[in-house]
C-alpha cells in the first residue's frame, strides 16, 4: 500500500548471468561482451549481445557472474521486452477500422474492404491488412522500484504496475 491505496505489483526474479564469450575486433570485426542466462543442465536459455569498448571487455573476464548488485542503489528503471502476442487478428481488430454498415443486405459486416489498385496488381507498404498483433518490443521508463525481497539464493524486485510480455518470460532491466 502507497500513501493508503491498494497499488498492481509486478514481481521480478533477478537471474545471475555469466559472461560467456568476448568479441573482439580481430576474431569477429567489433567488440562485444555475449551474456547469458543458464538453466537446468547450464544449458543457456538467454542470450545477450551488449556492444562495449576493448577497455571495458578487460574490466568483465569470461564467467564473470552479474548478480542482484546492480539494484542495490536503484529507485527507478527501465523495462524491455516483446509484448503479449495476440496471435492472428483482422482487420477490424487490429486497425480499429469500421467494416461496412450491416445493412443493406450484405453479409461482409467484419472485412476491410478495398485494399488497393489494379495496378501495379500489389499491395502498397504500410497499408492496414490482417497479420500477427501487438508482438513489438516495448520499453518501459521509470519504472519505480517499490521493493528488493532477498532470500536464500533468489532476489525478487517489486515494481509498481504492469510489465510487457507473458508469464515466466525473460526481461531487459536497464537503469
Amino acid at each position: 500500500m502507497i500513501n493508503d491505496k491498494l497499488t498492481p505489483v509486478t514481481i521480478l526474479q533477478v537471474v545471475p548471468q555469466k559472461v560467456i564469450r568476448h568479441k573482439t575486433q580481430d576474431k569477429d570485426w567489433y567488440t562485444a561482451l555475449v551474456v547469458g542466462v543458464t538453466g537446468k543442465n547450464d544449458q543457456y536459455l538467454k542470450q545477450k549481445e551488449f556492444n562495449v569498448s576493448s577497455d571495458l571487455l578487460s574490466s568483465f573476464p569470461a564467467w564473470y557472474v552479474f548478480d542482484d548488485s546492480f539494484v542495490s542503489d536503484v529507485k527507478s528503471f527501465a523495462i524491455q521486452w516483446v509484448s503479449k502476442w495476440k496471435w492472428f487478428a483482422w482487420v477490424i481488430k487490429r486497425h480499429h477500422m469500421h467494416g461496412m454498415p450491416a445493412t443493406h443486405g450484405h453479409k461482409f459486416t467484419r472485412v476491410g474492404g478495398s485494399k488497393g489498385n489494379r495496378k501495379p496488381r500489389r499491395w502498397f507498404k504500410g497499408h492496414p491488412h490482417a497479420g500477427h498483433m501487438w508482438s513489438d518490443v516495448v520499453t518501459i521508463k521509470n519504472v519505480p522500484l517499490l521493493q528488493k525481497l532477498s532470500f536464500d539464493k533468489e532476489t525478487l524486485l517489486v515494481c509498481k504496475g504492469s510489465i510487457p510480455g507473458s508469464y515466466n518470460s525473460f526481461l531487459y532491466l536497464y537503469k
